[in-house]
């Protein structure tokens, strides 16, 4: 008897042990195979490089200004017209007589000057923007009291607004309070810019207009000396 039952515990033993055995064995494949799914699966954010978009930058107004003047002296009029926003325009400011005026265009073509007797010609040069106090006309010596390009980023010119209410006051052009007013904006938002040139000045306003500086008014009335 007692042998009987010393059998039954051995035997009881031994199933015992295999079937912690086995489940050791499946614990270990779990794992294993836990590991291995998780190692394998693609990390979309860690393991895969997202490029980046490249963010707009603004262009700086002394690029704007250089490629303006550039695109103006190689007579380039594509160059050019991509600095004139066709929402805005172009006004171009000149004087028939004592009184000055502005035409109104979307492009400019340098086969058909405004005024038509007052040809685009070019100079070259080639130089820097400076910023500060502008170049003034003395009409006595009939020259520029400084050469070179420059720009006030400090005052706004008001020439556009003003012309437009003189074109009202003295020639009845009927413009109408609201287009003085988004004229009023335009300036407020606003640099003049001046080349000097012995032969060829150039005077213009650069603007604003979302990340983009525009070409908006070719003043070529300021610093004359018909008045």
């Amino acid at each position: 008897m007692l042998k009987k039952i010393m059998g039954i515990l051995f035997l009881s033993v031994i199933l015992l042990g295999s079937c912690n055995r086995t489940a050791d064995k499946k614990e270990r494949e779990q794992d294993s195979t836990d590991t291995i799914t998780s190692d394998s699966l693609p990390k979309v954010i860690d393991s895969i490089a997202v490029p980046q978009q490249e963010i707009a930058q603004d262009e700086p107004i002394d690029m704007a200004i250089s490629k303006i003047v550039s695109a103006y002296n190689k007579q380039d009029s594509k160059a050019l017209n991509s600095y004139i926003d066709k929402t805005i325009g172009l006004y171009t400011i000149y004087r028939p007589g004592v009184q000055a005026i502005y035409v109104h265009a979307t492009s400019l073509d340098f086969n058909h000057p405004i005024p038509e007797y007052y040809p685009y010609s070019p100079s070259n040069f080639s130089g820097k923007v400076t910023f500060g106090i502008l170049p003034v006309y003395d009409c006595g010596k009939e020259a520029w009291n400084k050469k070179g390009l420059f720009c006030n980023n400090k005052q706004h010119p008001t020439e556009l607004s003003q012309t437009a209410k003189f074109m009202n006051e003295i020639l009845d052009s009927k413009i109408s309070g609201a287009e003085i007013q988004k004229l009023k904006a335009l300036d407020a938002k606003s640099y003049r810019v001046i080349l000097t040139d012995k032969n060829a000045s150039l005077i213009f306003h650069i603007t604003k207009q979302g990340k983009q500086w525009v070409l908006t008014v070719l003043d070529r009335a300021y610093g004359g000396c018909d008045a």
